[in-house]
This record gives structure tokens, sequence and C-alpha cells, in this order.
């Protein structure tokens, strides 16, 4: 996995931001909002070459990649350029292929070398009124219809003033396209599509930029406006849908690059990729930027306020190519095409949907994969399942501690499948946090539990780093012999999700010895575990925070009681009491009073294991997608109805942003990147739109969807149990909410 850019990449987003910023202020968009274009601007994109970077060498220009010209679209769109830049770099080849059998369009990719300006309609024209941005300025403007492609310029065309200010005009209504007709055909429609499946990328970057922007813009006002003495940003009103805002928005700026990524490296999901990314854009960015006027409030709306210009234009700027939720359906088409061709409509009509013609997308060292060895590692997993799987183990499954296994447990440890990634010295392979991603993958689809693993992996790895040597000793290579496993005692009944209020008390004895009294809850695993890793109050003098220490206890010591707690998941928690538990020293963990630093340790790892919480999702999808492909209404397939495929086409989008999400909080560990809060923003959202499609899934397949089974939509029916009980285990989503507004947008701290 490789989501760094380049040397050169960087410069160019350095240059290019440093260009706008001077040259498109809020006072030059203001300035330009009668006409959509800053001319003195577009004369400063000639200057540093923007304007044929889209162009091919041979034709005069630059031949820049897709992801370059990504960088800039987003940039673009933070600072709301008053050019139809992103319909120039689309069509710039499109005009290009089309100008070796038309004279005129030749002249024109001449002329446009020389500085001209290009636009087009981002899709089929099947209405003479359609506005078209940048037509009351272009020197040439691009048009098509199921049969032809037609070159104009802007004296065919009558401004219109509309909502985003842009250079919006629609065509005189004397002209007639036949004298402008430059190809016919279908191969000729679809490079024009071609056209339109650029500009729905870079739209989609450029949506990403400009709701970014906003959101930190109301970020910044909310840290300056004070209401009751104290920051309107300490609200957690204000600043949780902030944080929902910049976790959607941030997802569909990775969603946006990773399908220039599967252009360019010729994936079968690259148009269903840039479906996805349009809508998915279009869908966060309007409703962003609404959360972002609301933040200031009636000032919001005022003209003077710089936020009513993004507000307009993340509603404007996608609907240049008609309803952005069509952009579903071409989804679908994508994903289920043998379903999705019965009758329905012209597929022509909705540019960019089955065409076979790709934009091109240059280079692209990016990688949104987890690579070659990850994927080895699945097979090699898959065939650990397959060699040893019995159908008595088979019958033992179950997705909670229920299913956990003694022996088997010991057998992926003599096989070298249980903690693959740690260090050799302690029985590990050494596998990439990748590997284990991709490992951890086939384990959920092969319904096998996946909790006491995971649970005693992060024990362990803290031991490995905090443990005394005694303390290593012992347990390490029980751990890694798949002989013993941990539980966690960290929430307390008292305390919830603010484990640092811990009321255990572990106090030390004059032999060194500690005496431990409390209880903890919600301790997963602890029925079966040989150790708890729990946090205890070692000092009442001090801070919550500061008083606080670790330990490893070993779960056979007297005075440890565990008590059932049964969830409506099918699955079995505890609560554990610690009545006069004397714990030999040799167990602390870290210092004493230095469990902020364990814990600190402790939930970075948790935070970045966020992908475990994505996987019932996969499943729950899964299982309502092979429904649907079988099922029928009215003698047609279900997924030939249209809101059947939309609704199932979002929860994929749904899924693929939280899988993007996920997987860079795992890269930025594996680069030893230090970002607090992609770990947060991942697990809120993984989590969230699993319960939403979950509950939306099971309307969609009901009432097949409501009852109780091992296979088929019972994946369904307990994913949907499930899904409620992720947003709460692991830190709350209000939890991740706060944690992800205070580190990605700089509100304000709002807890005590």
């Amino acid at each position: 996995m490789n989501l760094y850019l380049t040397d050169e990449q960087n410069m160019l987003q350095e240059s290019v931001a440093r260009l706008f910023a001077a040259e498109s202020t809020a006072e030059r968009v203001r300035a330009a909002e009668a006409t959509g274009y800053d001319a003195v601007l577009w004369q400063h994109l000639q200057d540093m070459g923007l304007n044929v970077m889209r162009l091919p060498e041979e034709a005069g220009g630059l031949g820049s990649s897709l992801l370059d010209a990504l960088i800039v679209a987003e940039q673009f769109g933070k600072y709301l350029v008053s050019v139809p830049l992103l319909e120039h770099l689309a069509a710039s080849q499109t005009l290009v292929a089309l100008a070796q059998n038309s004279a005129s369009a030749a002249a024109a990719v001449t002329e446009i070398g020389a500085g001209a300006l290009l636009s087009f309609l981002p899709q089929r024209l099947t209405d003479r009124r359609t506005p078209i941005n940048g037509a009351a300025v272009a020197d040439y403007l691009l048009l098509a219809d199921d049969d032809h492609v037609y070159l104009l310029n802007s004296r065919h065309f009558v401004a219109v003033e509309n909502l985003g200010s842009g250079a919006l005009a629609v065509l005189d209504s004397g002209v007639k396209l036949d004298n402008f007709k430059i190809a016919s055909g279908a191969e000729a429609v679809s490079r024009f599509d071609v056209a339109c499946q650029e500009w729905r990328v870079l739209v989609a970057a450029a949506l990403g930029g400009l709701a970014e922007q906003g959101l930190r813009m109301a970020a910044e006002y909310a840290n300056e406006r004070k209401a009751f003495g104290v920051p309107i940003s300490s609200f957690q009103g204000l600043s949780h849908p902030l944080a929902d805002a910049i976790s959607q928005v941030e997802g569909a700026q990775l969603l946006a690059r990773k399908a220039v990524w599967s252009l360019a490296t010729g994936r079968d999901s690259a148009a269903a990729d840039i479906a996805m990314a349009f809508w998915w854009a279009a869908e966060v960015s309007s409703k962003a930027m609404a959360k972002a006027l609301r933040t200031f409030g009636g000032y919001g709306v005022s003209l003077e306020y710089d936020i009513q210009m993004y507000y307009r234009r993340a509603k404007a700027w996608p609907a240049a190519a008609g309803d952005p939720q069509r952009a579903l359906l071409d989804a679908a088409d994508c994903l289920w095409p043998g379903q999705r061709s019965v009758g329905q409509r012209s597929v022509g009509q909705r540019a960019g949907s089955v065409s076979t013609l790709l934009p091109a997308a240059g280079d692209n060292q990016q990688d949104y994969s987890l690579g070659a060895d990850a994927a080895a590692f699945a097979e090699e997993t898959r065939a650990f399942f397959s060699k040893y799987m019995t159908p008595e183990l088979r019958a033992h499954a179950h997705h909670s501690v229920d299913g956990f296994h003694p022996e088997f447990n010991k057998l992926a440890a003599r096989e070298g499948m249980l903690f693959p990634h740690w260090p050799k010295q302690y029985g590990g392979r050494e596998k990439s946090a990748y590997a284990v991603a991709a490992m951890t993958a086939v384990i959920e689809a092969e319904g096998w539990e996946h909790v006491t693993a995971p649970i005693t992996n992060q024990v362990a790895q803290i031991v490995m780093g905090f443990g005394t040597e005694e303390a290593k000793a012992e347990s390490l290579p029980r751990f890694a012999s798949g002989e013993s496993l941990a539980c966690m005692g960290f929430t307390e009944p008292s305390c919830g999700c603010d484990v640092f209020a811990a009321k255990t008390i572990a106090q030390q004895q004059g032999n060194g010895d500690w005496l431990i009294n409390g209880q903890k809850i919600f301790t997963t695993a602890a029925n079966l575990a040989d150790y708890c890793f729990l946090l205890a109050r070692t000092n009442t003098d001090k801070p919550k925070h500061a008083g606080l220490s670790v330990f490893l206890v070993p779960m056979d010591l007297p005075g440890i009681e565990v008590h059932a707690v049964h969830t409506l998941q099918d699955e079995r928690t505890n609560i554990v009491y610690f009545s006069d538990v004397n714990l030999p020293g040799k167990y602390l963990v870290g210092e004493v009073d230095g469990g902020l630093k364990v814990m600190a340790s402790t939930l970075e790892m948790e935070h970045g294991s966020a992908d475990q919480y994505r996987h019932g999702h996969v499943t729950a999808l899964h299982a309502a997608e092979k429904w649907a492909l079988k099922a029928q209404r009215d003698s047609q397939p279900l997924l030939a109805d249209n809101q059947v495929a939309s609704r199932l086409a979002r929860a994929r989008v749904h899924l693929e942003v939280s899988t993007l999400l996920c997987y860079r909080a795992i890269w930025g560990m594996a680069e030893k990147i230090h970002n607090r809060y992609w770990g947060p923003m991942a697990k809120l959202f993984a989590t969230e739109y699993y319960q939403r499609d979950a509950d939306d899934l099971m309307d969609l397949c009901a009432p097949y969807s409501v009852m109780t089974q091992r296979d088929g939509l019972g994946h369904l029916e307990v994913g949907y149990r499930q899904s409620i009980g992720t947003t709460i285990y692991g830190g709350t989503s209000e939890v991740q909410r706060s944690l992800v507004a205070e580190q990605a947008l700089g509100l304000a701290r709002s807890r005590g």
C-alpha cells in the first residue's frame, strides 16, 4: 500500500495552492461571480502550463497524469477557482482523439495549445435548454447526443444566472447543431463519454477540496465564537456533526484518488469506482457545507461571509451532469451488469456507465491494495482452512467467543497463523500489517471466531514493550503457542468509556506485591482468559490520568470471580470482580502511576485496528447481494429495479469508503506516521455505516431477513444485531467523534 505523493506531485500541489491562494482570493471570487470567469487567473494558469497538462506532448501539452490533474482539482475546489478548468482538462484528450478525423477539431486543438479555453457538457445532450458550465466564455464547446459529437463556441450560447455563479449558458434557439458536427457513430460518442468520466473524477476531487476547506472555515469560526463563556466548538451538538462531515469528506478524497489508481492499473472495478467516487462526493459535500454554514449561525447566510459561496457551489458543480443520484445506477450497471440489462433505459443517455473506453490515467505510483505479499498470505490462510477445517469444526464455528476452539487455536499457532506479525524472537513470522489485514478478511469470510486472537495480540504486544522480564518469560510463550488467552479490564460500571476514571484500586504492599479490589465490565473472553490486562488506580492523590497503573493479572488468582453478561448480538461478555486479589510485583506493566503511557500505546493500537469492525459489514452486504442476485420480481431480476439497485450500490459505496479509511489507518501505522485521528475516524465511519446499512438492507430483504439461520440472509440478521454493538465497544461513536473533532479539525475539547 502506498498513499504517498511523489516529490514532484508535492511540489505541484504546493505551487498550485500558492497560485490559487494569491489569485483566487475571496475578493477575486466575488468579483468574478457576475460572469463566472476570471480572465487574469486563466492567464496565470496558462503561464504555469496547467491548461495543457492533460494534452499529450505530441499535441503541445505536458502529458500529465490524471493523478496530477486530480491534485490540481483538489486545490481548485479549495479556492473556488472562477475558470471552467475541470471541463477544459477533462475534454482535452477527447478533442485530440476526435481531431484525427476532423479538420475543425484539429484546428481547435492547435488553438487550445496556444491558450484557447475549452469546455463541454458532461452528459449526452437531450434538451437544448440544458445549462452548460463554461459555455458563456469558452472559445470551444464540445457537445454530443447519442449519434454525433459537435464543436461550437460561446457565440452560440446565451448566458444564464445560476446557483454556483459559474459561466453557464444555454444553446441559442436558432443554432442548428448539424452545422457543427465533427464526428459521428458509436466510437466517437464513446470517446466523448471518456471526457464525462474524467470530469466526474476531477469534480469529485474538487468537491473534496471544497468541502474540506469549508469545514475548516467552520472550525476556525467555532473556535473564535464564544457562548456562555466558552468557545462554541466545545459543544458536542456542534462539533460532532462536523466530525461526521470531515470523516465523510476525507473518505470522498480517498475514493477519488482510488478511482484514478484503478484506472491507472487497469482494474475491472475502474468504471464502478468512478461512478461511486462522483456520487459520494456529490452526496456528502453539499451536506457538509450545510453543517458548516449552520456553524456560523445567522452570519452563514450573509453574503459578507464566504461560507455561503462554498454552500452554493457544493450543490451546483456536480449538477452540471444532471441528477448526481443517477451515478448510483451507473455504479450498479458496472457492479451487476447481467442483472441490469433488462430494458431499464438507454445507458448511453448517462455518460460513462458501460463504455469500454476509459480515461487514460498515465503513471500512478500509489497503491490502494494491501499488496502482492498480503494477497499471497491470504491464499496461504485459505489453504490452511481448507486443510484443517473439518465438518465438526464448522459445526462449532460461531462469530463470538463461543466459537473459540482450544485445539484449533494451538494448531493455528503451530502453523504460524495465529500471530504471524510478531517478531521471530517471540515465535512470529514478522508479517506486515497488510498481510494480517488480508488474513483477517479470510478468517471472517470463513465464519471463524476472530475475537480472542486480536485481544490476546494487543495485550501481548504491550507486554513485549512494557512488561517485566519475568512476566514476558512467563506469558509470551504461552500466548505464542495458543495455550493462553488474554482479556482487557478497562471499562467499569461507573465510568463507561471514560476508562481513566477507573475506581478499581491497586495498593502496593510492603513486599512489593499489590492488593487489588474493584470490578470491570464488558471484559470479553474473561471466561476463557488466563490473564487480564488490568487498569487500576494506584494513587488517589494525583489527577485521574496520572494516578493509574497497568497490570497483567493471572485469572487463576484467588479473589477473582467472572460472571456472564449476554448481549443481543448472540455474544457473551463478562463482569469481573476483584476482591483482595494479591498480585506479585512482577506483573506490573510499565511504571507505577505510569499507566497513561501504557494506555496511550494500547489505545493507539486499538484505533489502528478499526478494520476489524468492518468485516461484519462485508458479510452482511454480501449476504444481501447474493439474495438479491437470485431473487426476482415480476419475472425479472430484482436488481433490474432501480430502487433496489440504488440501495445496494449505496451500501457498496459506504463499504468502499469504510475500507479506504481503515486501510489508511493500517498504512499510517505501518509507515509509522503519527496521526491521532485516522484510527478513530475509521472506527467511527466503519461502525456507523455498518449499522445504517444493516438497518436498510434488513428492510430491503424483508421478510426473509428476520429469520435466524446460519447461512444466507442469516448473516444479515445477525449483522443487524451486531452492528449496533460495534458503535459502542472499542469506544463509542460519541467518543470517536470527539477525538476526530479535536484532532482532525482542531476544535476545542468537549469533555472534562
